[in-house]
């Protein structure tokens, strides 16, 4: 069941998102026949780590990003999440309080997943609560790989890395260089030096508020600096 971003290009696949083929068909159309449609404008908080964990949140369209804050006050970006993500599963069938806030990258859609319909099922299927297990346990080590791996690269194969998986679907990315310095981290003065490195080469094109990747080739070759 493909679906179709506002050019009508089909931006990801249900069936291939790893959490639904985790819990099945069964309960993965139970999930999205009770689903809440919300939209949220570039900028606004899509969920706050305060907030009940009730549901599990499927980004149809749009990017967003999962922050959380170390402990000098800095926003440290755990993920970004284009159409296809999904995040707060593990909070609203594990019934942990959430340590992230999400905010929209760009104008989002957003579909609110009932997760009692899958919280319920866990005592009954053991077969699904073994499966969930795993599906977890993979979470937390990408999540766990993920941060080690910033410490391990340079910035700019960290910054080559992220901006080609946010221009996935697009080229040109709506976002600032304040953001961008978030999710690496690193600070904006070096994040600004590779910017403007890769402008001079035509590896990128810059302009307010936008990043245009006009040489993905040459960008990727960053990531393994």
């Amino acid at each position: 069941m493909p679906n179709e971003n506002r050019n009508g290009q089909p931006t990801y696949n249900i069936e291939e998102i790893d959490f639904f083929e985790t819990i099945g068909k069964e309960y993965a159309d139970r999930l999205l026949n009770a689903k809440i449609v919300k939209n949220y404008a570039k900028g606004d908080v899509i969920f706050r780590k305060d907030d009940v964990p009730n549901f599990i949140y499927l980004v149809h369209d749009g990017l967003v990003k999962v922050v959380t804050y170390l402990v000098d006050g800095r926003e440290f970006v755990m993920a970004t999440s284009p159409a296809g993500g999904i995040f707060g599963e593990l909070e609203a069938l594990g019934r942990s309080k959430p340590l992230f806030d999400v905010y929209a990258l760009t104008n989002c859609e957003i579909w609110a997943l009932d997760g009692k319909i899958v919280k319920d099922a866990l005592g009954e299927d053991p077969l699904l609560t073994k499966d969930l297990l795993y599906y977890f346990l993979r979470r937390v080590a990408e999540l766990e790989n993920r941060v080690v791996g910033l410490t391990a690269i340079s910035v700019a194969s960290r910054l080559a890395n992220t901006l080609l998986r946010l221009s996935t679907t697009e080229p040109s990315i709506n976002i600032s260089q304040h953001q961008l310095a978030s999710m690496l981290p690193a600070s904006r003065e070096k994040v600004n030096r590779c910017l403007r490195l890769w402008e001079r080469s035509r590896i990128v094109n810059l302009s307010p508020g936008l990043i245009t990747i006009t040489n993905p080739r040459a960008l990727h070759s960053y990531t393994v600096c």
